[in-house]
């Protein structure tokens, strides 16, 4: 099984600043986008900081799973993906304590860390991750917000939030205490594959019905860039940064299968 990936990311009409962070390793086989918060400087700074230390402290991870027994690789990588994002939110905390200028800064991350044929997706916030399988799109991650709160107990239905005007807080945070819980969802990955890693600059203006019909209808390499332009044409009011990954054919003699032939078609020779 072969992996790709495409990133884009995008400042939006509002914003002079942009905000997020992303991360793509293919070669560790992680894929990282973080939301930053607390003013000009101190929201980039946690996002890319985030990122940083999250890429570096899976990556000296990696070299304890292949000793790890099979049994208790799952166990082992939600330990490994908790403990870089509590690295991370120790550094972003105490930095801001250190300095006023970064006073309250903070970052939302989701990612995606593949292992063979096994997906581990980390969330932390209101990014969000969404699984694209057999045509049809569906969430893998849930928001840490007050909103997200509120329909979970019954307060606000769901098309009352969508009209909400506090999208924005959230409850969770890397680097807003030092410790933080991240969600860890384990997922089976099958060739066909395809996930989406977004700000919610993003996921504000597009449903998962209609990330499914982009999907089916478009490139895949095409899809970060028209993602990004549908979230300016519909307001823009944020950063917007989306990173799509896809599970296709490995590089045997194998023909492709139709809907992942276009896909190689499109890299450059030198990486088919």
């Amino acid at each position: 099984m072969r992996i790709i990936a495409w990133p884009a990311t995008d400042v939006g009409r509002v914003r002079s600043h942009n905000e997020d962070s992303h991360l793509v390793d293919a070669q560790m086989g992680l894929y990282l986008v973080a939301d930053g918060m607390g003013g000009h400087a101190g929201g980039a700074h946690a996002s890319q900081l985030c990122v940083d230390i999250v890429g570096k402290w899976v990556r000296r991870g990696l070299d304890a799973l292949p000793m790890i027994p099979t049994e208790h690789r799952t166990a082992a990588i939600a330990e490994l993906l908790a403990a870089a994002v509590n690295e991370a939110s120790a550094r972003i905390h105490d930095q801001a304590l250190a300095d006023s200028r970064l006073q309250g800064m903070g970052t939302t991350l989701t990612g995606l860390f593949i292992c063979g044929d096994r997906g581990y997706v980390v969330h932390v916030g209101d990014s969000r991750a969404f699984l694209l399988r057999g045509g049809t799109c569906r969430q893998l991650t849930n928001d840490h917000s007050w909103l997200n709160e509120q329909v979970q107990a019954g307060l606000l239905s769901e098309e009352e939030a969508a009209l909400s005007d506090y999208k924005h807080i959230i409850t969770r945070s890397v680097g807003f205490e030092r410790e933080v819980e991240p969600d860890v969802v384990p997922v089976n990955i099958c060739l066909g594959d395809a996930f989406l890693l977004c700000s919610d600059g993003l996921s504000n203006y597009i449903e998962a019905d209609e990330l499914a019909e982009l999907a089916r209808d478009h490139w895949y390499v095409d899809l970060p860039r028209m993602c990004t332009d549908l979230a300016n044409k519909r307001g823009g009011d944020d950063n917007i940064t989306a990173i799509w990954v896809l599970a296709c054919n490995d590089r045997d003699e194998r023909r492709p299968a139709p809907q992942y032939q276009r896909v190689l078609d499109a890299l450059p020779p030198a990486e088919r």
